[in-house]
């Protein structure tokens, strides 16, 4: 299994990290994310690994 907090390079911390650890969405009872949202159009470059 991938390491849900040392994503490859190219790609983005939080979208890895909720991608991989599923008890971040466990909360949400189903529901929508926010964060996972807000990347929906494209993650910053501020937030994916040099």
């Amino acid at each position: 299994m991938a390491d849900p907090y040392n994503p490859p390079q190219g790609q983005c911390r939080q979208c890895w990290a909720h991608a991989y650890d599923k008890s971040i969405h466990k909360a949400l009872d189903g529901g929508e994310c926010p964060p996972c949202l807000s990347h929906v159009g494209g993650c910053p470059d501020s937030m994916k690994v040099k």
